[in-house]
């Protein structure tokens, strides 16, 4: 059995039964007051790393909306530190995780209900999930050509604590940038990563399905793309969140 995680001392790491989603969790200890800022749920499933951060930002939800994208080059390092090195990790708007060029997990940020641009919100739970070994529940796992593991891709090693570990520790220092530096150095880590610069590539969108070109991301987090034959369109990041009543 692998040894359980240790977490930064800004982070306070809750185990989370196996098979049980720890975003959910989170949100649910949120909301009854029982969970705050740095508190860190992770599952103690060993085929994945499933874990959820609560936040709570003292800047505007369109600002604070730009720790998905912090997450997310978080991972790229922490992953790019304990894998080989022939494996590549890009990103997919608005939170997949790609390894090899297959979806092997993706972040969520769920925020309570009607917050405009400007609201500062009382708490956020950002949340991972990313598949390690094979899902044996699958009968034909070969049936999902787009989906992947890590140890699929080449990375045998990692193990959940490996990467959670790793995970904590450069979501820590890239959140510190961002509060103290501003979004320019996640806006340019994330865009050397992304999914869909050099060919056209589908994917979902505020509930509808687009296909077109990643032309860039402006200073917001907000995405440009091209489809075909229409002018370059913004998808707004705090669209890709999840509210809460």
């Amino acid at each position: 059995m692998t040894e359980e995680p240790v977490f930064p001392p800004l982070l306070n790491g809750i185990a989370v039964q196996p098979g049980i989603d720890s975003a959910s969790v989170a949100i649910a200890a949120v909301r009854k007051a029982e969970a705050g800022a740095g508190d860190l749920f992770w599952s103690q499933s060993e085929d994945r790393l499933n874990m959820a951060v609560v936040l709570e930002p003292d800047v505007p939800f369109s600002r604070a909306a730009q720790v998905r994208h912090v997450l997310a080059v978080a991972f790229g390092d922490a992953f790019g530190a304990i894998s080989p090195p022939e494996i590549a990790v890009h990103y997919r708007w608005p939170g997949d995780i790609l390894v090899n060029g297959a979806r092997a997990g993706g972040i969520r940020l769920d925020v309570p209900a009607g917050l405009s641009a400007d609201d500062v919100p009382d708490w956020m739970v950002l949340s991972l999930d990313v598949a390690i070994t094979l899902d044996l529940s699958v009968e034909n796992p070969g049936e999902l050509p787009d989906s992947t593991t890590l140890h699929e891709e080449g990375a045998g090693e990692v193990t959940r604590t490996m990467l959670i570990e790793s995970v904590s520790r450069h979501f820590l220092t890239w959140i510190d940038g961002w509060m103290n530096e501003g979004f320019k150095g996640v806006h340019d880590n994330w865009l050397g990563r992304v999914f869909g610069s050099d060919e056209d590539v589908t994917f979902r969108h505020a509930g509808a399905t687009v296909c077109g070109r990643v032309t860039g991301m402006d200073e917001d987090g907000n995405l440009l793309f091209a489809a075909a034959d229409k002018p370059v369109q913004a998808f707004v990041l705090t669209e890709t969140v999840t509210g809460h009543p």
